[in-house]
């Protein structure tokens, strides 16, 4: 049986996240909270580049170089949890969706995890998150469209529930118009969102795109925390979009350090992440900043 979460919690996403790291490691046994990066770094080409090691990358903070305190490679396992917009809008285009969602499913590796979730004007777990990609493919034939649309409430509550856990994660949001049913408004989910730094993979697909505000704040939140936006024009492109995001997810990295204590009380830290020691120029793709409020 499904069970229903909180009415202000996630909305059309796909997440990932990782599974916990060892006991052992020192950043999570650090009482000071560190700061999570996930970056995807890319050629001219526009490809992901992967096998890159930690002393090629540098961080900055404000400008100034901080020491990286955790590093996780492209090949860390992931933990997904695939949120989707099951508005009353959705129901002609329903039966794509189960299909390309579930071809991403099959494209995770054996090792991530995923979790599958329903938004409208509340969110409904069809998979609790698990290695087992079988149960998450069996839970999208429970997707059913009908009610409104809760977005900003959704992004902020799913961002703040994964703040907290350990390891590689990201959101990966599929909804086909504005919202009609929060409590908070557009600016006020976006900053929750991108405080906690939790990447999110946005796909806008039908009404989205042609409501300014919504596809204004997908792409605002995907490119500050370290995410992309992704359109589909047609519901057959969505399909290839979900191909795209799969390839994208298991490209990532995750790099965290220690924020500088003299300048805890900035309110807003602008930060870098740049790759040295390559044959080639390299672009990378992270989050733009934090906030220590």
């Amino acid at each position: 049986m499904m069970n229903s979460l909180s009415k202000f919690a996630l909305l059309g996403m796909i997440v990932c996240l990782a599974p916990p790291l060892p006991a052992q490691d020192p950043v999570f046994k650090s009482d000071v909270k560190l700061v999570e990066i996930y970056a995807t770094v890319f050629d001219h080409g526009g490809h992901a580049v992967d096998g890159l090691r930690q002393e090629q990358f540098e961080i900055r903070d404000n400008g100034a170089p901080q020491p990286i305190q955790v590093f996780e490679s492209s090949e860390t396992p992931l933990t997904c949890a695939l949120l989707l917009d099951t508005t009353g809008s959705m129901a002609d285009v329903m039966p794509t969706l189960r299909n390309a969602a579930r071809e991403f499913i099959g494209q995770l590796r054996e090792k991530d995890r995923i979790g599958v979730y329903a938004f409208s004007d509340h969110i409904d777990e069809l998979a609790e998150i698990s290695d087992d990609k079988v149960a998450a493919r069996r839970a999208l034939a429970r997707l059913h469209a009908g009610g409104r649309t809760a977005l900003f409430d959704a992004i902020s509550q799913l961002a703040l529930n994964l703040e907290r856990l350990p390891g590689k994660k990201v959101i990966v949001v599929l909804t086909d118009g504005g919202d009609n049913a929060s409590i908070l408004n557009a600016q006020s989910a976006a900053n929750r969102a991108r405080k906690t730094g939790v990447p999110v993979f946005a796909v806008a697909q039908g009404d989205a795109l042609s409501d300014s505000n919504a596809a204004h704040l997908l792409h605002e939140l995907a490119q500050a925390t370290g995410g992309h936006m992704y359109r589909a024009a047609h519901a057959k492109d969505i399909d290839n979009v979900f191909d795209a995001i799969a390839g994208d997810l298991q490209s990532g990295y995750l790099l965290a350090f220690h924020p500088p204590t003299e300048e805890r009380a900035t309110a807003w830290h602008e930060l870098q992440v740049l790759v040295s020691n390559t044959p080639k120029p390299l672009t990378v793709r992270a989050r733009t900043g934090y906030s220590e409020q």
